[in-house]
């Protein structure tokens, strides 16, 4: 098939891992796609995560400048003006069969370009974004957003979700069950696998002979890394070759060194700070327990899928996006959200019971070949999702 893939983003972190696979594994497939965007693919940053306040928003700026709600709104649904033009250009000039299109709140384009030209258009979501605006940004015009939301999402030829707990949102919303699809985000199995070697970093970070827990992700204060600083510390008694491991960058890691210093912890947790891409996985494997602290109610965390590719025993929240993927006691250990004490005897029991650690690791690997929660496969399901049907873009 030719594909047109639309997005408004700046696809610098996670979001610009996941466009660049999901493309990159559809062309693997034979598929041919181009990107329209206004903004190319820079550098990706090791950790944020996909389910992250819309881009833009967090200290949104014009020339440096702080600009408000409303204007920063205006700007986005101005933008269709000359998205219009540039998807149309690329129709005419590709013919493509399909326009799939990464949602941003007030993208209406991609939507008329489709039906302009009688072509399918299959939407992706990766959050809620009027919800998830409103509770973390605020919204000027939030009710605009929520009504053109809904419309773009029943008006597609199908919308892919990243989970059953943001299809149930949305179908609370008022958008058609039918039209909506769970796809759980993937992994790129060749980057990471459970042969993926961590001693060169255990070595060089000094953490060869510890029990090291980790966490890798863009860290915000919502990420519940500072409940994970408190469970290491109160385990160090009794727990004296336990190590933390924080990979990533993100606002919220001044704070969590100052509270890594206030407790006294500096000797037992290690910030890398941002990484390379290319250098996550064997960090990841350095480690002998990965900790999802937190997450919001619908995502699908890509670390997590990360996580279970190498082989890692993974300590994780039973919400019920988390639960879509994993089962306590078999592919993972959970712990109620937001419950500190379950979470802190739920890493001693990690530390004490290798044999635990090696049986959730093995047993999440195998969970990733067996949904297959891979790039390709994802591409597999879109391709699915609409036939290939030639000439309907001369329509």
């Amino acid at each position: 098939m030719r594909i047109l893939y639309h997005h408004r983003t700046r696809a610098d972190d996670a979001q610009g891992i996941h466009i660049a696979a999901l493309c990159g594994a559809l062309r693997e497939l034979g598929h041919q796609v181009d990107i329209v965007a206004l903004v190319r693919q820079t550098r990706v940053r090791a950790g944020p995560e996909p389910d992250a306040v819309e881009p833009g928003r967090e200290g949104a700026s014009l020339f440096g400048l702080p600009v408000p709600a409303w204007f920063y709104e205006l700007l986005a649904l101005a933008y269709n003006i000359p998205g219009f033009f540039m998807l149309t250009a690329s129709v005419l000039r590709r013919r493509p069969d399909l326009i799939y299109e990464r949602y941003a709140l007030f993208t209406l384009c991609g939507r008329w370009v489709a039906r302009l030209f009688a072509l399918p258009f299959v939407l992706e979501v990766n959050a809620p974004l009027s919800l998830e605006l409103s509770r973390h940004g605020g919204l000027a015009f939030a009710g605009l957003a929520r009504r053109l939301e809904t419309w773009l999402l029943s008006s597609s030829t199908r919308t892919v979700v990243v989970s059953q707990a943001m299809a149930d949102l949305f179908v609370r919303q008022g958008v058609p069950a039918g039209n909506l699809v769970v796809m759980h985000n993937g992994v790129d199995a060749d980057r990471f696998n459970p042969q993926v070697d961590g001693h060169v970093v255990r070595a060089r970070l000094g953490l060869e002979d510890s029990c090291v827990v980790g966490f890798v992700g863009w860290m915000r204060p919502w990420h519940g890394v500072q409940q994970l600083i408190d469970a290491v510390a109160q385990l160090r008694p009794v727990c004296p070759g336990l190590r933390l491991l924080l990979v990533g960058g993100g606002p919220a890691v001044p704070g969590l060194r100052e509270q890594v210093a206030r407790l006294g912890m500096e000797h037992a947790v290690v910030f890398t700070g941002p990484l390379r891409a290319a250098d996550v996985p064997a960090h990841v494997a350095a480690m002998d327990v990965v900790v999802q602290p937190d997450v919001t109610d619908y995502a699908s965390p890509i670390k997590l899928f990360e996580y279970l590719a190498v082989g890692r025993a993974v300590l994780a929240p039973a919400k019920p996006n988390i639960l879509e993927i994993v089962t306590d006691g078999q592919t993972a250990l959970t712990f109620p959200a937001g419950d500190q004490a379950a979470l802190t005897a739920a890493l001693k029991r990690l530390y004490g019971d290798p044999a635990l650690r090696t049986r959730l690791g093995a047993a999440g690997a195998a969970l990733i070949d067996q949904r297959g929660y891979r790039w390709r496969c994802n591409a597999r399901r879109v391709i699915d999702l609409v036939p290939p049907s030639p000439g309907a873009a001369s329509a």
